[in-house]
């Protein structure tokens, strides 16, 4: 490893144990660098500030969960990993969640989730998805994730969190697939020269 890598793991730790005492909000770079002997030159040689450290913990941390998953099938399975191990370093990531603010944890979690919703809308349908609904559709069913992680967070993550992304699946899968066979149908009739239900009635 690196000597780069061995400083900022170094920060990282630290960082990490600070935030088992006491709120991110609490935490200076002075304590980071002093709980572990890096230098604060050395700090920020690679961080521009305490909540770049963050980042960087959780981009190198939930990157694996990312992008591993990606299917049809199995999308689902990223996020339900990435929260069991939220659930096992639940300290860390409960701080991270309610830190706010530009890159924040909830930012990312936003963006990681809507990005894997268009991927996904777009395998199902065979195509780019471009259609403004479609973007609504993705970014309303990321907010509704990113809540449910933040209530399942702030109340300790006792509950197993493949139970709500579960329920979250059952709707959006029902959902755009209602969607799609609407389009289908609407596609027919207009390839039929029918004219649509709306205009008929």
């Amino acid at each position: 490893m690196s000597e780069s890598n061995i400083t900022k793991l170094a920060l990282a730790s630290s960082l990490k144990e600070l935030m088992s005492k006491r709120d991110f909000s609490k935490i200076s770079v002075r304590n980071i660098v002093e709980n572990c002997g890096v230098t604060r030159q050395a700090f920020y040689y690679h961080f521009q500030d305490k909540y770049d450290l963050m980042n960087w913990i959780y981009y190198t941390e939930t990157a694996r969960f990312v992008t591993r998953y990606g299917s049809v099938e199995n999308w689902t399975n990223g996020i339900r990993d990435l929260c069991l191990y939220m659930q096992k370093n639940k300290t860390f990531y409960i701080n991270a969640l309610n830190t706010v603010g530009q890159n924040s944890f909830q930012e990312y979690l936003f963006h990681y989730i809507r990005d894997l919703l268009v991927s996904v809308i777009e395998k199902i349908k065979n195509t780019e998805c471009l259609e403004k609904k479609w973007d609504f559709f993705a970014e309303f069913t990321a907010t509704a994730f990113v809540g449910l992680i933040r209530r399942w967070a702030n109340s300790g993550m006792q509950e197993d969190p493949a139970e709500f992304i579960a329920e979250i699946r059952k709707i959006f899968d029902g959902s755009i697939l209602r969607e799609l066979e609407d389009n289908e149908k609407q596609n027919e009739k207009s390839r039929k020269g029918e004219a649509p239900e709306k205009e008929r009635s």
